[in-house]
């Protein structure tokens, strides 16, 4: 009986101490080694390809920033949407020949691409198109010259508000219009302003322009509009620069 109690004794004294001891957690430590908390976990970064909107190459010109609500090319890149916008066939370069022309009732004499017909029935306009033959994307380059008569007072300022006024005006018969940053530049040695425009016509031809307008002495303001198909804008810009640089008066 004495053997029998001693032993409950020994099993009781036994169970206590395995009570009071630490829990061995070795393995649930073991299988959490080197996870982070959820909270603490970063998002998985997935590239995301984007496309900007930039003009054709053969539409792009240098120098300039558009003021428009729309950015076009040299400002800052935009999305297209769709971004998977398909791109538009480049066209070749143009090249022209060169012949001279007398505005008689404008008193100017130029050079500009051959073959261009001619309107000078107004008296303080001069006007010549490209003709039927060679038009590109159903759009003939147009390029018109105007003499006005202003005040004594009229200056430089005058010319580039009057420059902004006229743009604003041009692009109305467009469904999608962007105009540049005006600039400097003089005209037979008077001083003035131009700018370059692209718009977008109800049918989606793209059209591309500049119009210079400076005095040129006895108060007179003098205004050269070119206008041509916009995927042919620096072809047609070298007619400008040729006009420009062979502008002459002649009274």
């Amino acid at each position: 009986m004495k053997k029998f109690m001693l032993l409950i004794v020994l099993v009781t004294a036994a169970a206590l101490l395995c009570a009071c001891s630490p829990s061995d957690n070795t393995n649930d430590v073991n299988a959490g080694a080197g996870q982070a908390a959820p909270m603490d976990q970063l998002p998985t970064l997935i590239p995301v390809a984007v496309t900007v909107a930039q003009a054709p190459a053969a539409e792009q010109d240098s120098g300039f920033t558009a003021v428009s609500n729309k950015v076009y090319a040299g400002a800052t890149p935009v999305p297209i949407d769709p971004i998977d916008m398909p791109t538009a066939t480049p066209r070749p370069a143009v090249t022209f020949t060169y012949a001279d022309y007398t505005a008689a009732n404008l008193g100017l004499t130029f050079k500009a691409a051959a073959g261009f017909d001619v309107n000078d029935s107004m008296s303080n306009m001069y006007i010549l198109t490209e003709p039927a033959a060679s038009v590109k994307d159903n759009y003939p380059c147009v390029i018109s010259f105007e003499i006005s008569s202003v005040s004594s007072n009229y200056g430089p300022n005058n010319v580039k508000t009057d420059l902004a006024g006229f743009l604003e005006n041009e692009g109305k018969m467009y469904s999608n219009w962007e105009t540049w940053k005006a600039d400097a530049r003089e005209l037979l040695g008077g001083k003035g302003y131009y700018n370059n425009y692209r718009g977008v016509l109800a049918d989606g031809t793209i059209v591309r322009g500049r119009v210079h307008m400076a005095l040129i002495g006895n108060n007179q303001l003098l205004r050269i509009h070119i206008s041509a198909p916009g995927w042919y804008n620096e072809s047609y810009m070298k007619i400008y620069d040729q006009i420009r640089s062979t502008l002459k008066r002649t009274n």
